[in-house]
């Protein structure tokens, strides 16, 4: 019995270890684009958009990218395009994917755990607001009935994964001093994606 138990406590470390190294072997992503192009998650596409900027501050782009056909087949529903998020690793020239989004102590995967960011009103920089670097962007949502209502969110990032935090909420055809200080034409950051082909 001892034997068995022991066994499979044996075997239960093995299997840590294993999901352990796989992980660390997944967060060591050299190209990401490759990476994106090639993983079954994600099936080829013809072309690709991309971008990079650094969330954090510390010196090294985290780069995005989005197959052009959905930045397309958003963008003309006015909806705000679903970037997938490569974060760049401190000590090597590597890079990991998020593994999603926290939101007020919600974790967010799949669909909902990537940014929706809109690269013609983002900001990338210092936010006073959280004491940190962050991405900044807005998002606006016209319900059936009512106004619509504009959110802006800072996204920061927490190890392997983004944080979202809601910087303000406001009917949209109201000013806003957020909207001020990061989102206005000649404070926002300006973000041109570049377009790669197969």
């Amino acid at each position: 019995m001892l034997t068995h138990t022991s066994n499979s406590m044996k075997a239960f470390k093995i299997l840590v270890l294993m999901l352990a190294f796989g992980r660390c072997a997944l967060a060591e992503i050299v190209d990401p684009v490759g990476f994106y192009r090639s993983s079954t998650q994600y099936p080829a596409p013809s072309a690709l958009l991309k971008w990079n900027a650094d969330i954090n501050g510390d010196g090294k782009n985290e780069t995005f990218l989005i197959r052009k056909a959905d930045y397309d087949a958003d963008v003309a529903v006015h909806q705000l395009p679903s970037w997938e998020v490569f974060i760049a690793n401190t000590t090597a020239n590597t890079f990991m994917e998020s593994t999603g989004i926290q939101d007020e102590g919600e974790e967010l995967f799949g669909i909902a755990g990537v940014p929706q960011v809109d690269i013609g009103a983002c900001f990338v920089g210092q936010v006073t607001e959280l004491g940190k670097h962050a991405l900044v962007t807005m998002q606006v949502d016209t319900p059936r009935v009512g106004n619509p209502i504009a959110r802006i969110y800072a996204y920061t990032i927490e190890g392997d994964h983004l944080k979202r935090s809601k910087l303000a909420e406001y009917p949209a055809t109201q000013g806003n001093p957020l909207f001020d200080k990061y989102l206005k034409e000649g404070k926002r950051t300006v973000i041109t994606p570049a377009e790669i082909n197969s």
